[in-house]
């Protein structure tokens, strides 16, 4: 289905991108014992909450995600070496890099070029969605400078933000790591 026909339908492929990523982010921190809080409008460049359940040393371990979701060729770009660079403007860049309470990661939902509507692939044992998500801690993001009206994220593909990153992420927190 073209971008075309999904508008004249009244869903624009962005706005199913984005309900995929959400969706997928959720089906992660469940998959990692976790708790994803209810995704809300998009206030102060955040979207979503994870927490963590069980005992911790520090009670109810959580983070901030801001979510992208695009195709390549579309917000993201494909680097060499298998990377993918993402241009903020220069507030949201800014509202994330600022010293917050809870850790903020950013989180690029990536689809292959072209996609308008995100697949789930099913086989008889499994199911595969299109894409991978990476993800980028704003506190490593250098200072725009004077003027710059945006700043690029680099995310690198060993940055893969799944099950295993997560649980990891809680339990640092957990025991009283983080910010």
């Amino acid at each position: 289905m073209s971008e075309d026909s999904l508008r004249r339908q009244g869903v624009p492929a962005s706005a199913l991108k984005e309900r995929v990523s959400y969706l997928t982010l959720g089906l992660l921190a469940t998959g990692a014992g976790c708790v994803l809080s209810d995704p809300q409008l998009d206030y102060d460049c955040l979207d979503v909450t994870i927490s963590g359940s069980g005992p911790h040393r520090r009670r109810r371990p959580r983070f901030d995600v801001q979510i992208k979701a695009s195709s390549v060729g579309g917000a993201v770009r494909a680097l060499s070496g298998g990377d993918f660079a993402i241009s903020l403007p220069r507030d949201q860049y800014e509202d994330l890099r600022a010293p917050a309470y809870l850790p903020i990661k950013l989180v690029a939902h990536i689809f292959p070029r072209g996609t308008e509507i995100p697949q789930v692939v099913t086989h008889s044992d499994r199911m595969v969605l299109d894409g991978i998500m990476l993800r980028s801690d704003p506190r490593e993001w250098r200072p725009l400078r004077s003027g710059q009206e945006s700043g690029t994220v680099r995310l690198r593909r060993e940055d893969v933000f799944d099950i295993e990153y997560i649980r990891s992420e809680i339990k640092s927190l957990g025991d009283g790591g983080g910010r």
